[in-house]
C-alpha cells in the first residue's frame, strides 16, 4: 500500500505533456468557465498531494506500531509468536497499536529482556512421568536395559547400594495462578506505573513458562476489572493484555485490603485441580492502613502467598504479612528481576 500511494505522490508531481492548446480550450469550453476546486471543475493536484502524503504518514505509524507489537510478541518467546499466527491477528494487532501507547510499553519491558529469555520448568520426580536423563539408584521399575545383563553378584552388591542405573523420570510440579495487583492511585503516575506495567508482561512470561494461569487487576480506592488468562495463552491474549495495562490511567486513592480480598476470592474460584500454592504479586506505592485479619483469612483461605513491591516507600503493615517484602528505590531492570525471580 505504501509503495503504491507512493507511485501516485510521484505521477502527480511530474507535470503532464502532451495537451494541445486546442484540447485544453474545447475542456475549457466543457466546463462551462467552472473554476479550479469547484465541482465538474480541474482537478486539485496540491489537495490529492496532501491526502495522499497524510495517508503515507497514517501507514507509516501503522507500520511503526505493529512492528513494536511484533517485537512484544516475539519476546514472549518463539514457539507461541509463529508468523502465522502474527499475520491472522493482524487487525486486531493494527487496532490495538491505534488504541494504546505499545512503544511504552515495549520500552520499559526491554529493559528486563533476560526474564523474557528464561524459560523455568517445576518438577518432581515420579515413577509414572517421563524421561528426562539417567541417575543411580534401587528402584527396579525404573532400571536400565544395560542392568540386566550384569553378573547376579554384582547386580545385586549394586542393588543393595543403591547404585543401579535408572532412568530417570519427572512430572510437571504447576502452582495456582500468578496474580498482579497494580495500583494506579494518583501518586503512581508517570514512570512508576509505566514500571508497574512492564513487570506485569515479565509476570506473565514466566506465566506461560510455568503452565500457570495469570491474572492482572487496577486497583485504587475501589478495584477494577481484571483480566484473566489461562494457560499456553495464544498471541492474541498477549496482546489483549497489552491493551489492557497500557489503557489505564493512574488516578484515585488506595484500598490494599479490598484489592488483596478480591484477588484472594478470584483464586478460591480457581478449579479444584488447579489449587495449588498461589502468588499474589502487589506493586503499590500506597501508604494504606490494612485490615490484618481480613488480609491474613483472604491469603490463608486461598492458600495464596503474597508478594509485596513497594515503590519508594516503605509500609510496615504489608511487611508483616507478606511471604516476600521488597522496597524498590530505582526504576531499573536489575530491580524488576528480583520482583520475578522468586521461587
Amino acid at each position: 500500500l505504501m509503495s503504491r500511494l507512493a507511485r501516485l505522490l510521484s505521477r502527480l508531481q511530474r507535470p503532464q505533456r502532451g495537451r494541445s492548446r486546442d484540447r485544453e480550450e474545447k475542456e475549457g469550453e466543457n466546463q462551462g468557465g467552472q473554476g479550479e476546486g469547484e465541482p465538474g471543475g480541474e482537478f486539485d493536484e496540491e489537495k490529492l498531494r496532501e491526502a495522499v502524503e497524510k495517508a503515507l504518514e497514517a501507514v507509516e505509524k501503522d507500520a511503526r506500531a505493529a512492528k513494536n507489537v511484533k517485537q512484544l510478541l516475539s519476546m514472549m518467546g518463539a514457539g507461541d509468536t509463529s508468523v502465522l499466527a502474527f499475520d491472522e491477528n493482524i487487525e486486531f494487532i493494527l487496532r490495538i497499536a491505534r488504541e494504546t501507547d505499545v512503544s511504552r510499553v515495549l520500552e520499559n519491558v526491554q529493559g528486563i529482556r533476560e526474564i523474557m529469555r528464561r524459560r523455568s520448568r517445576r518438577e518432581t520426580r515420579s515413577p509414572k512421568g517421563w524421561f528426562d536423563g539417567l541417575e543411580y539408584g534401587s528402584d527396579l521399575e525404573r532400571i536400565h536395559y544395560s542392568q540386566l545383563i550384569l553378573p547376579d553378584e554384582y547386580f545385586w552388591a549394586s542393588f543393595s547400594s543403591s547404585k543401579l542405573l535408572l532412568y530417570r523420570k519427572v512430572l510437571d510440579s504447576s502452582r495456582g495462578p500468578i496474580y498482579v495487583l497494580l495500583d494506579k492511585s494518583g501518586s503512581m503516575v508517570g514512570a512508576k506505573i509505566d514500571w508497574a506495567r512492564a513487570v506485569a508482561v515479565a509476570l506473565f512470561r514466566r506465566s506461560l513458562a510455568e503452565n500457570r494461569r495469570f491474572s492482572a487487576r487496577f486497583f485504587d480506592s475501589v478495584t477494577y476489572p481484571a483480566i484473566h488468562l489461562r494457560p499456553r495463552s495464544k498471541p492474541r491474549d498477549f496482546l489483549e493484555l497489552v491493551k489492557y495495562l497500557a489503557a489505564v490511567k493512574a488516578g484515585g486513592g488506595t484500598d490494599i485490603t479490598a484489592a488483596i480480598k478480591t484477588a484472594a476470592d478470584d483464586i478460591s474460584r480457581t478449579p479444584r485441580g488447579e489449587q495449588r500454592i498461589s502468588d499474589i504479586v502487589l506493586i503499590t506505592d500506597g501508604e494504606d492502613r490494612l485490615n490484618i485479619d481480613v488480609v491474613e483469612d483472604s491469603l490463608k483461605r486461598s492458600d495464596a502467598r503474597l508478594h509485596t513491591v513497594i515503590i519508594q516507600g516503605h509500609n510496615p503493615y504489608l511487611k508483616r504479612i507478606s511471604y516476600r517484602y521488597m522496597s524498590v528505590r530505582r526504576l531499573e531492570g536489575r530491580e524488576a528481576v528480583k520482583v520475578v525471580d522468586f521461587d
